[in-house]
């Protein structure tokens, strides 16, 4: 299929928010911190945390700043975070391009797909609560030029107290699954000198 590589492309912002970019940091770090138990377990709550998700990063992208967390590290569950940056390190020490470069593609981004032109946003949302405090997500993240949008699914789980995403899955691309692709991919280069260049259909099920 394509190559892949650890960059953060593009951003989202749903059909039905008002959050304006300059705000977005701040809204998103209020989502579903302060929530109380009885809500937290909701499906309003897991949209409004998947909006949460498109309305940082347009925000980020909007105004930059350095010293904030990324979307990795707010929104992501801590086994996603120490995989994604255990494959960040290898992608900064070899020359292969890393493992979200597709090549003539151009590179992906794990939480928006290849979508960046104006904002992005997730729609159509649909969730499936778990009675083990996880959920299914589905929706399509469209932007300015991808009018039909692309399927995306998310696997999401409480943790300290908020909803973090724990997976994310390409459902265009035979449902390629980034954290279980990432580890294999970080157990590859443990047993080689340079990690492989990666490709979708590498690790594809």
């Amino acid at each position: 299929m394509f190559a892949v590589m650890a960059m953060t492309s593009c951003g989202n912002k749903t059909k039905e928010s008002n959050v304006r970019p300059d705000s977005a940091a701040s809204d998103a770090d209020s989502t579903v911190v302060n929530e109380v138990s009885d809500t937290l377990y909701t499906v309003e709550a897991v949209e409004k945390q998947v909006n949460a998700v498109y309305d940082y990063w347009n925000g980020l992208r909007e105004h930059y700043d350095e010293n904030k967390p990324s979307v990795d590290d707010l929104f992501g569950s801590k086994e996603w975070q120490r995989v994604r940056e255990e494959v960040a390190a290898i992608d900064r020490e070899c020359e292969c391009g890393g493992f979200f470069d597709f090549g003539d593609e151009g590179p992906l981004d794990p939480w928006t797909y290849d979508c960046y032109e104006g904002y992005v946003s997730a729609n159509d949302i649909q969730v499936n609560l778990q009675p083990d405090s996880t959920a299914e997500v589905r929706f399509l993240v469209k932007d300015a030029v991808t009018i039909k949008g692309i399927p995306m699914r998310w696997l999401m789980q409480v943790e300290d107290g908020r909803w973090r995403v724990a997976n994310i899955f390409f459902v265009k691309d035979d449902n390629f699954d980034i954290l279980m692709n990432m580890r294999a991919y970080a157990d590859d280069s443990k047993s080689n000198e340079t990690p492989p260049v990666t490709n979708l259909s590498d690790y594809a099920e």
